[in-house]
């Protein structure tokens, strides 16, 4: 029997990673100062309730600020340190909206986290390479008839994001590992443009 999934209620468990060039041994110390930080601030959307250091666990999830909306991470995992938000509730709307604005919220607090001074000097964002993966195995299990339900709505979301043709898909071919895709831009750009690309895209 053919797997049928209900998107536009139950996708939320989405995971945007973008890569970057630190090194694996780069201390996580200033990530600590600044989601300690930001924990403390009333009224974020996302909630912020708790943060976790996994510093000690080589090639772990490093510091991990937990909220209730998403969590949000400096990741130290494979297949390198970078930035991952993970998605768990609040998404709307068709399944590429709710794609494009897990990625937004990505994009933004990204950009905030990169603004801080305590942010290791050095460190670049390697915003023409980003992973999407799907981390419900119940709704979205990987296998083809979920990449053939899903694919169409991730283009959908790139397009917007990169252009038509300004990126290259790679899917997750392990069928042990949540269904996703690797995501090579033809080129990096600044944040600040992508974000505002997604905002006038929104606005049109």
């Amino acid at each position: 029997m053919t797997h049928k999934l209900n998107l536009i209620q139950d996708l939320q468990r989405l995971q945007i990673r973008i890569g970057s060039d630190a090194p694996a041994s780069l201390s996580l110390d200033s990530f600590i100062t600044i989601f300690g930080r930001w924990r403390k601030q009333e009224g974020h959307p996302a909630e912020w309730v708790d943060m976790a250091d996994y510093a000690h666990v080589s090639r772990g999830p490093g510091i991990v600020l937990i909220g209730q909306r998403c969590n949000f991470s400096f990741d130290m995992g494979d297949p390198g340190p970078g930035i991952l938000y993970a998605a768990k509730k609040g998404l709307t709307g068709t399944p590429s909206a709710r794609i494009l604005s897990a990625i937004e919220w990505c994009l933004a607090l990204s950009n905030l986290l990169v603004a801080e001074e305590e942010f290791p000097p050095g460190v670049r964002l390697r915003t023409d390479s980003l992973d999407l993966r799907f981390n419900d195995r119940l709704e979205t299990p990987n296998t083809p008839s979920t990449d053939e339900q899903l694919q169409p709505s991730i283009r959908q979301a790139l397009d917007t994001l990169f252009g038509q043709g300004g990126y290259r898909l790679v899917p997750q071919t392990d069928r042990n590992q949540p269904y996703g895709v690797s995501v090579q831009a033809n080129k990096a750009e600044p944040l600040n443009v992508l974000l505002d690309r997604l905002s006038q895209a929104s606005d049109s």
